[in-house]
């Protein structure tokens, strides 16, 4: 579903994308785990075609991402950053239908999925009619999740999705975005920098380092078997700090 091939990315004469190839499969649930700085977020937003490759090609769902192709690559993915992204002057509900009104969908059909989200992710009725700075941080990344969802893409980019929650609130949500990950049976890219979520979440974690990718494999192979003094470190430091 996703490809890059030998893709690096170079900001002002600094590499923050080492050579990069990887293949995610359909329906994966694939994490980019490392800490801030490493080149994460970055990989993320060169499949939605926000940063374009130094050198390489990236390719999604068999078309490579150009600005010939954006356009119809876009229509297939849901993308949910670290604060939620929602317009502050709309209400949850405006939120939600911004993107299915543009895509032609009947109210009939709105409602229904809308209905259907709601029950998904916990989302109360009541809080629709509020604007994002009326609701709790929960419930805004709910939203953000939900509106990420309304179309059924084939593929979710998620970045730090959880990062700026309290731990209780986070450990709710990380209960719920796995159903709601089965559910979809959307392709999954997900950026974090806690072993936890890529515990929960992952089948399979790629494990980067100053723009690399240093080890992958499953979450229980990479904690059993940390591949350098990177990787302990940086499980090490983590497990002690829990």
């Amino acid at each position: 579903m996703i490809e890059f091939q030998q893709v690096t990315k170079v900001f002002g004469g600094s590499t923050v994308v080492q050579p990069l190839d990887l293949e995610i499969a359909a329906g994966e649930v694939l994490v980019l785990l490392g800490p801030s700085g490493c080149g994460k977020t970055t990989i993320l937003r060169m499949v939605a075609g926000l940063e374009t490759p130094s050198q390489g090609q990236v390719i999604v769902d068999q078309q490579p991402v150009n600005s010939a192709n954006i356009a119809n690559i876009r229509r297939k993915l849901g993308y949910v950053i670290q604060e939620g992204g929602l317009f502050p002057h709309l209400t949850g509900r405006q939120n939600l239908a911004l993107a299915p009104r543009h895509a032609g969908w009947s109210a009939a059909l709105v409602n229904e999925r809308l209905a259907e989200l709601m029950e998904l992710a916990k989302f109360p009725a009541d809080a629709l009619n509020r604007y994002p700075n009326e609701l709790s941080g929960g419930q805004r990344q709910r939203l953000s999740l939900m509106r990420a969802l309304f179309l059924r893409p084939k593929i979710l980019l998620l970045d730090e999705p959880l990062g700026a929650l309290d731990p209780l609130i986070r450990a709710s949500l990380q209960r719920d975005l796995q159903q709601l990950f089965v559910h979809s049976g959307a392709t999954v890219l997900l950026v974090t920098h806690d072993l936890v979520e890529a515990s929960r979440f992952a089948n399979r974690v790629c494990l980067l380092n100053a723009g690399r990718i240093v080890q992958q494999g499953s979450f229980a192979e990479i904690l059993a078997n940390p591949r350098d003094g990177f990787a302990r470190e940086f499980i090490q430091s983590q497990v002690v700090a829990a």
